[in-house]
């Protein structure tokens, strides 16, 4: 299970006044967790999953809105990094 960081940062823009600290205390986890999953390639643990989960519950909100089941797939349109094949 994979956190849709775009889609979670929506929710606390949304329900946190794009806050961190906010944020962090109404899922009842570490501000530097939350700021590290959605900044960095980290990935979510079931500490904030289960919390995220609690929170959508409690806000009739829809949980698997804010996360994939598989790895997501990354695009690179436009990117000028070489990708291996030829052509």
């Amino acid at each position: 299970m994979y956190l849709n960081k775009q889609r979670v940062r929506e929710l606390m823009r949304d329900y946190a006044d794009d806050n961190y600290h906010e944020f962090a205390r109404q899922l009842q986890v570490d501000v530097a967790q939350v700021h590290r999953v959605l900044n960095t390639e980290s990935k979510a643990g079931p500490k904030l999953l289960g919390n995220l989960m609690k929170y959508c519950q409690s806000h009739k909100l829809d949980f698997n809105h804010y996360i994939f089941l598989e790895q997501p797939l990354h695009t690179c349109n436009g990117c000028q990094e070489p990708t291996g094949t030829l052509g």
